[in-house]
């Protein structure tokens, strides 16, 4: 039997969170979680590497990898497939100070917010 998953931290709730195709605004859509989202910021945008993002979002460096690759992954399917992207659902809580050695950007723009969130999307 699997152990419940832990709390993934993230710095803040995204501002936006549907992005539709222009030529398709009723196409079906991808659903990318709050921490996948977190964890391709932490990389993409913040640069950070693998360990020091795993460290903020206070998980395992392994756990990290795999769910920056599930990200990843969702993000191509959209763009090439032509989808729509939703981001919502995860296993995650947000933070109201960032744990890394050099905080990110987000987390000084963001006003602190404190919230849990444990809804489990199942994808198909």
């Amino acid at each position: 039997m699997p152990r419940n998953p832990k709390c993934r931290r993230v710095c803040a709730e995204p501002q936006n969170r549907l992005f539709l195709p222009q030529n398709r605004p009723l196409a079906p859509v991808v659903v990318i979680r709050v921490e996948e989202l977190e964890a391709m910021r932490l990389c993409d945008l913040e640069g950070m590497d693998q360990d020091a993002a795993a460290n903020c979002m206070e998980v395992s460096r392994a756990t990290f990898g795999r769910i920056l690759a599930l990200a990843r992954q969702k993000i191509a399917k959209a763009l090439v497939e032509g989808k729509g992207i939703d981001i919502h659902g995860g296993h995650y809580t947000v933070g109201q100070s960032c744990p890394c050695q050099k905080a990110c950007r987000h987390c000084h723009m963001a006003p602190a917010q404190k919230a849990s969130h444990t809804e489990i999307i199942k994808e198909e």
